[in-house]
């Protein structure tokens, strides 16, 4: 069920916008299935650190390498050294288990700005291997000196491991404790305590309520929490106390029956993708990543059912071919452990050799050397102090910096997320001519709404909630808030509409800019694959997404009675938009403006005028 739900939310299906908490779903059954067979062997005294990391080795190891070198090998001459450099340095990482920390330094988990980060699910690996690096040496010390307290020590261990997600996350530094294995090792340890639990007969009815309320608690996340959901934090507890649950009431005294969970749980057809977990969990996401990067737009349902058919059946090949003969060898500890180290070197190896050989396939082709630079973009919006990034405070923000213009009339508030700082080199270039000045008030990949249940980390909370407070003693007479809507969904879009009747309520003018066309991949590679060498103009289709949250949006505005402007009506002529002009890129990414794209935008429809 959890490979299920973390499949779905890769899908994009929203129905399924939680379907992360999978992944803390197999922390929870990882700690548990590990502890068993480790409190077995010490209590019979059998336990052995090198035949521990051998059956890991055996276990991992074979079918990772598998797809690491496929996709490592489909993606060579395909994928431009822009994103294959990176993706190069995630194969080296996921091969020698640190691509957590080589995402967590990288990138957020639910960040969109790459389209090509195929081995991003690998972060779980890394993670669970540096537990296991470390969790056998620890109960070996534990049992030696401790004896029969393991239940305290896990349990203390639990804790400290939660109240320090806790903390980093109540920091701002949500980043650190999603990635970083001294914040998820709580997840495991949940999972051990629960093998180490005595198993007592409960009444039938007892044992059926603890576990469909544990399966609750796995399924209500699925479907409540979204990508804007703090994360782990106190949101992890949930579905991880409620694997616990679920796992405890179907591990009974041997006269109890099993429970409706534990029957389900067992229908063959459950079983049987139980058994593929582990190979559609490493295969789907590479699937999910290249097809539409090759289609170079986003997958329809149709072309997402195939995807997820050939998942299916691309695992259990893996698992019929690759994970259960390397289960099944019966080689020496040495050996194993030996071989295991050949595979990691070896491909680690192949992912830097890969670098080298991607840059110079490269080298022949000048419509892929247009890439943008998008560290020199947050330079030019003046990230960091105009848009906060990473957690930065609201203090960090200056008026006096963040001002642009010297207009002598009241001046205007930018508010809103990276799609609103886009706009600074438009509204620098425009400086000159306006009698209005623009205050920059943005942070990255925070939703620009007052709603009071508005999700996101308690840095973006507070950003939030001085935007009022800030434009009263800024003295701004008008309100302009811009976003990616796309990016927060449905409900964001909702919470608008509270925040224009809030802004209204307390004096201001409010116009609201809509969704700027948004790509699955940046427009200049869509160009340099379809269109001929060379072309100096370009335009690409208008998704149905941002024709719809357009049309959401101008609804709001239009009941709020506020002023609404549509930057397609602008950019975009019919179902097409501009994103090359006279050799100058107009977007940069999946959907922000390059500098010249800022200025056009700016000239054609930033509202200085009043209405």
């Amino acid at each position: 069920m959890a490979i299920l739900a973390v499949l779905a939310f890769h899908a994009g299906w929203t129905a399924f916008s939680g379907g992360f908490i999978g992944v803390d779903v197999f922390f929870v059954i990882s700690g548990f299935v590990i502890a068993l067979s480790m409190f077995r062997d010490l209590e019979a005294d059998k336990f052995s650190l090198t035949g521990f990391y051998a059956r890991r080795a055996r276990r991992i190891l074979p079918a990772l390498t598998v797809v690491l070198l496929g996709t490592l090998f489909v993606s060579l001459l395909t994928v431009p050294p822009v994103y294959f450099q990176s993706f190069a340095q995630s194969v080296i990482a996921a091969a020698l288990f640190y691509s957590n920390l080589h995402f967590w330094q990288e990138s957020s988990y639910f960040n969109t700005d790459s389209p090509f980060r195929p081995l991003l699910h690998t972060w779980s690996l890394g993670v669970e291997e540096q537990f296991y690096l470390i969790a056998p040496v620890f109960l070996m010390v534990t049992a030696r000196w401790l004896g029969a307290r393991w239940r305290l020590v896990v349990t203390v261990c639990l804790l400290g491991s939660f109240g320090l997600n806790l903390l980093e996350v109540h920091r701002g530094h949500v980043e650190a404790a999603f990635y970083l294995p001294f914040t998820r090792a709580w997840e495991f340890l949940l999972g051990v305590l629960v093998a180490l639990l005595p198993r007592q007969a409960l009444p039938k009815l007892v044992r059926e309520a603890v576990a469909l309320s544990g399966f609750a608690l796995i399924l209500l996340p699925v479907g409540i929490y979204t990508p804007m959901t703090v994360f782990p934090g106190m949101a992890a507890l949930w579905p991880c106390l409620g694997t616990a649950l679920v796992i405890w009431a179907g591990a009974p005294a041997k006269t109890d029956t099993p429970t409706l969970v534990s029957r389900f749980l067992a229908l063959p057809p459950v079983v049987w993708t139980g058994r593929l977990s582990y190979s559609l969990y490493l295969v789907h996401w590479p699937v999910l990543v290249l097809a539409p990067y090759f289609l170079m737009r986003k997958l329809d349902l149709a072309e997402t059912l195939i995807a997820i058919a050939a998942c299916f059946v691309l695992s259990w090949l893996l698992y019929r071919i690759v994970e259960t003969p390397a289960r099944r060898v019966r080689w020496r500890t040495p050996a194993v452990l030996s071989l295991a180290a050949v595979c990691a070197a070896g491909t680690a190896t192949a992912g830097w050799l890969g670098q080298h050989s991607n840059t110079r396939y490269f080298s022949h082709k000048p419509a892929y050397d247009r890439a943008p630079d998008l560290n020199r973009a947050e330079q030019i919006w003046h990230a960091g102090t105009c848009l906060l990034i990473n957690g930065e405070s609201v203090s960090d923000w200056s008026p006096e910096a963040c001002r642009i213009g010297s207009g002598s009339k009241p001046g205007i508030l930018l508010f809103g997320d990276s799609f609103a700082a886009h706009y600074t080199p438009g509204l620098e270039a425009a400086s000159a001519t306006a009698d209005t000045s623009v205050y920059v008030y943005a942070m990255q990949g925070c939703p620009p709404t007052l709603a009071p249940d508005s999700l996101g980390t308690p840095s973006c909370h507070a950003f939030r909630e001085q935007a009022g407070p800030l434009a009263r003693r800024l003295g701004v007479y008008r309100i302009v808030i811009a976003a990616s809507w796309l990016e927060y969904g449905a409900g964001a879009a909702r919470e608008v509409e509270s925040t224009l009747t809030t802004l209204k309520a307390m004096g201001f003018e409010v116009t609201l800019i809509g969704q700027l066309p948004n790509y699955h991949v940046p427009p200049y590679l869509i160009v340099a694959r379809t269109a001929p060498e060379g072309v100096r103009d370009a335009a690409l289709p208008l998704s149905a997404d941002t024709r719809a949250m357009n049309q959401q949006l101008a609804a709001i505005a239009e009941r709020e009675g506020v002023a609404f402007i549509d930057p397609t009506a602008y950019t975009c002529e019919g179902k097409r938009c501009l994103v090359r002009l006279d050799d100058q890129d107009l977007v940069l990414d999946y959907g922000h403006l390059s500098p010249a794209g800022s200025v056009r935008a700016v000239a054609a429809f930033f509202p200085f005028k009043a209405e």
